[in-house]
């Protein structure tokens, strides 16, 4: 039965602890602190991050901090799931519920996360109707199977993540207040790295051993101009981004140090002419040419695919459009 548990805990328990968070900055030591008072309570937590900060690092960090770390930990991607299967997906259904229901039923991830945390990732992407159920399931603390008139009560905590604030949904009626209420008793903001640049030596050395443990490289480091240059950038696509990066300039080095050229070898040329071409001091508007440059790289990788290109970038195919619409760009 030991075996068997920690088997099962590899499978659905949290995989990365506070620890593994790397940086030394003030801005995420901040939130290392706030995830040791937070984790020990049984009070939902809303993650709020741009894309590609880490903000599932969080929650498994969280869960891992608690006195749940014993019990499952569910990670839920709401944008991944359609609205016509949510209700069965997050709280299950019985035999014959519907067409192609599996023989026996199946348990939601509710039921699986029991005695232990949920993530509801993206869930800013959930529909009204969507929110709707989950609030029931929250106030209540249970959960009916789709074909059941069971009720099944659950002891999750319920974390959850998104990289647009709630409060404007919330203003804008896309969101329900009560549920955002629900979700929000504590709250954690993953700074983006461009508000934590002195992290990225630590970081890129991180993703430096990964790569050499996982592909057999002699990578030793980056040189000081190297460095700068990654210092010198706004990382629209934070860490996320520049785990790639490195990767890539692993690749191209294969051994010993990480120069410019290692760099830059991969970027794209109209790319870097564009964010050369601001000279201004206007961070906001730096930042918003960073993200439109990015953005047309992800879709001339894909094609001109909006889900590959959605996919790429990390974020789901109606955030892309949202922001392709805030950054004036072409959707058609």
């Amino acid at each position: 039965m030991k075996y068997y548990k920690e088997e099962m805990r590899k499978i659905f328990g949290a995989k990365y602890s506070l620890s593994a968070i790397i940086g030394e900055s003030q801005a995420i030591s901040e939130v290392k602190e706030m995830v040791k008072i937070v984790a020990p309570l049984n009070n939902p937590v809303l993650i709020y991050g741009e894309t590609g900060t880490g903000k599932e690092l969080f929650a498994h960090a969280i869960h891992q901090e608690s006195s749940r770390r014993e019990g499952p930990f569910i990670r839920v991607n709401c944008a991944g799931i359609p609205d016509n299967l949510l209700e069965s997906e997050l709280f299950g259904y019985e035999e014959g519920a519907f067409t192609g229901a599996r023989k026996g039923g199946k348990p939601g991830k509710f039921e699986l996360a029991n005695n232990g945390s949920i993530l509801l990732d993206e869930v800013s992407e959930l529909s009204w109707m969507a929110q709707a159920k989950l609030l029931r399931a929250l106030q209540e603390n249970e959960i009916e199977r789709v074909g059941s008139t069971e009720i099944i009560p659950v002891n999750v905590r319920v974390i959850s993540a998104t990289n647009v604030p709630l409060n404007e949904l919330v203003t804008q009626g896309k969101f329900r207040k009560d549920l955002f209420f629900r979700l929000n008793a504590f709250n954690l903001k993953i700074p983006p790295l461009s508000e934590r640049i002195e992290d990225i030596p630590l970081l890129c050395q991180h993703f430096i051993d990964n790569y050499n443990r996982e592909n057999g490289g002699k990578v030793e480091h980056l040189n000081d101009e190297a460095l700068k240059l990654l210092a010198d950038y706004h990382w629209p696509g934070n860490i996320r981004e520049l785990n790639i990066v490195i990767e890539r300039a692993c690749t191209d080095a294969r051994k010993g140090i990480i120069t410019v050229d290692n760099l830059l070898r991969f970027s794209n040329e109209s790319t870097r002419r564009k964010t050369e071409e601001y000279s201004g001091f206007d961070i906001k508007e730096a930042k918003r040419e960073a993200e439109k440059a990015t953005i047309i790289r992800a879709l001339k990788a894909s094609n001109g695919n909006r889900t590959r290109a959605a996919q790429l970038l990390g974020i789901s195919r109606s955030s892309l459009y949202n922001k392709m619409e805030q950054l004036n760009m072409e959707i058609i």
